[in-house]
């Protein structure tokens, strides 16, 4: 969220000075000399020395209607502005020149916008339809168009605008590309913006594909000195370690960066409703959290003299989908934890128009030999903490090492709430396993790098499912389905665990196989009352018996497991398989939770 208002230059330059961030860091409009001017007279001079304007000269008679009630239009908007009772006490995170930002995703949610701004808007399309009918050759006009059906929710005419634009090739393209990008449709999207980047003029494309507003402090040094041409493929990396979704095609993230340059220029054609002559301070709080899609007033009080400050309200919630510099500058040694969308002090945020909330998703990784490939199966389980609203989901496993070989993703239309994807790989890779619900508008996901068993493996990880396979001749696809799907249970749970074993066991021959379930950060009472008999809390589970082999000779294993009521916390449990000297471990960490 933005707040700013009008004040003297030098009010502005005093309080820099003095070192405050005040509660809303005021706003001045523009630079000195222009102080005084209306922003109608600011944008009529810059006119002359802005190619998307136009010439005052050559337009069309529509064109020039359409300007003067664009500044109409925008002039009423913001008198008749609605006073926000939210966000008053919201402190100032990032102050951004002439306004101050804020998160709001946990504000109070804005006022409807007035009926009367509504019915003026679609009259004030209405007539830049007809401009644009009349003279396709406008840029202003294409851009305006597009800017107030994105604004107002109309999607289709949004698109028929960009379309319709006769102008400028690059504008076109990136007005195309904006509303695509407003339709989800990401690919198309991406392909008018890559004609748009190919068709602008070197110094523009440079600029437009500067990512250092979504970059840590530390790494703007490095990035700059890469130069313009060696952005590419930093940038490539980038967008792609912060693309929300991995199973979705095109990458709308690096979409929404340039949507977000593309209004932004819109805006600087003509009045916004902050009633600022437009500056880097309002390009880069854009480029880095969003235009607003709604808007208020808010004053400070019976004791604020200040005239009421206009507050710019970006879609929420919003998420911080950048990686970590770590992750950015070694993604195969990256971790889940690199990835946290609410990080506070973000340096972007970006609110998806697929879903509208995104959750952490509780999930289990367990790997198996199939030759020289290793199979990954990724368990998922949503949980009602996810708020994911009803059926169906869609599932997808994604494995990508970030370099010249392609990505892998499987993903499953109609999923249930909880399974198991399988993909092979053979290399440690990046895994990122993703829900989204369609009806409920969320997603859940889970990022993290992942390594290949070693070739001599003699025994898997081992899987968990919601119930055991009773049958001779247990398989991994065939039981993936019915995946428990995290490494969270609840005491007094009967699960099903899965894994297998790369070494022959007969009768004759027999291999040792035992579990055991040992809870981590027991008391000294705890494990005192264990040592003599007392309690069973710190090995809940111990289980050993003789595997004689499967008569097909198959790997795939598979029992039923009476978790007992235990006190809530971590238990390590661990599978052990032995004979001829010879013993494989493998261990996973289960949380167990308070029963419901």
């Amino acid at each position: 969220m933005m707040r700013g208002t009008r004040v003297t230059a030098a009010a502005v330059a005093l309080m820099v000075a003095g070192g405050l961030l005040p509660h809303a860091l005021p706003a001045q409009n523009g630079a000195a000399g222009a102080a005084s001017a209306s922003p109608l007279d600011t944008n009529r001079l810059a006119a002359s020395r802005d190619p998307l304007r136009g010439n005052t000269n050559s337009l069309s008679a529509l064109g020039s209607s359409a300007r003067g009630q664009q500044e109409a239009f925008e002039r009423n908007h913001r008198l008749g502005l609605r006073f926000y009772n939210g966000g008053a006490d919201a402190s100032c995170e990032v102050p951004l020149g002439r306004i101050c930002y804020w998160n709001n995703n946990g504000d109070v949610p804005p006022p409807a916008e007035r009926a009367d701004a509504k019915l003026e808007r679609e009259q004030l399309l209405d007539l830049l339809g007809r401009a644009q009918a009349a003279d396709p050759k406008d840029d202003w006009v294409s851009g305006m168009r597009v800017r107030y059906a994105v604004e107002g929710g109309f999607a289709d005419v949004a698109l028929q605008a960009a379309r319709a634009c006769g102008g400028t090739e690059w504008w076109c393209q990136a007005l195309r590309g904006l509303a695509l990008h407003n339709l989800n449709q990401h690919v198309a999207s991406s392909q008018a913006f890559d004609r748009a980047l190919a068709a602008m003029p070197t110094e523009q494309r440079c600029a437009w594909s500067d990512i250092t507003m979504w970059l840590d402090p530390v790494q703007h040094e490095p990035y700059k000195a890469l130069g313009c041409d060696g952005w590419q493929a930093r940038n490539e990396r980038v967008f792609r370690l912060a693309q929300p979704l991995w199973m979705l095609p095109g990458n709308d993230v690096r979409n929404e960066l340039f949507a977000r340059r593309t209004l932004s220029r819109v805006h600087s054609l003509g009045r916004i409703p902050y009633d600022l002559q437009w500056g880097d301070d309002l390009l880069e709080s854009q480029v880095r959290y969003g235009w607003p899609t709604a808007w208020s007033v808010q004053n400070g009080g019976v004791a604020d003299p200040r005239p009421p400050q206009v507050i710019g309200h970006e879609p929420t919630p919003s998420y911080d989908f950048m990686p970590t510099v770590e992750a950015i500058e070694n993604p195969l040694s990256a971790q889940a934890d690199d990835w946290d969308p609410k990080r506070k002090k973000a340096r972007m945020r970006y609110s998806t128009r697929y879903a509208n909330g995104y959750g952490k998703l509780p999930y289990q990784f367990a790997r198996f030999r199939r030759g020289d490939t290793t199979l990954l199966a990724g368990g998922y389980r949503l949980m009602r903490e996810l708020e994911m609203g009803r059926a169906p989901y869609t599932a997808g496993l994604t494995l990508d090492r970030l370099d010249a070989s392609p990505a892998r993703t499987v993903t499953k239309d109609s999923a249930g709430a909880n399974g198991a994807l399988l993909v092979p790989f053979l290399a440690p890779t990046i895994a990122s396993l993703e829900v989204l619900a369609p009806v409920g508008k969320r997603a859940a996901r889970v990022r993290t790098v992942v390594q290949p068993l070693p070739a001599d493996t003699r025994l898997s990880d081992y899987l968990l499912l919601q119930r055991g396979d009773a049958s001779p001749t247990p398989s991994l696809e065939r039981n993936a389905g019915q995946a428990y799907g995290s490494l969270e249970i609840e005491g007094g749970t009967q699960i099903g665990i899965y894994w297998e074993m790369y070494r022959q066991a007969t009768p004759t021959s027999p291999l040792q196989v035992s579990l055991r379930a040992t809870r981590l950060g027991a008391s000294f009472m705890q494990k005192f009352g264990a040592s003599i008999g007392l309690s069973k809390a710190l090995t809940p589970v111990s289980i050993r018996y003789n595997d004689n082999g499967r008569p097909d000779g198959g790997a795939g294993r598979s029992l039923t497991l009476n978790f007992p009521s235990v006190p809530p916390g971590d238990y390590q449990l661990t599978l052990m398989v032995s004979g001829a000297g010879v013993t494989d471990s493998t261990t996973q960490t289960i949380k167990v939770r308070p029963k419901r």
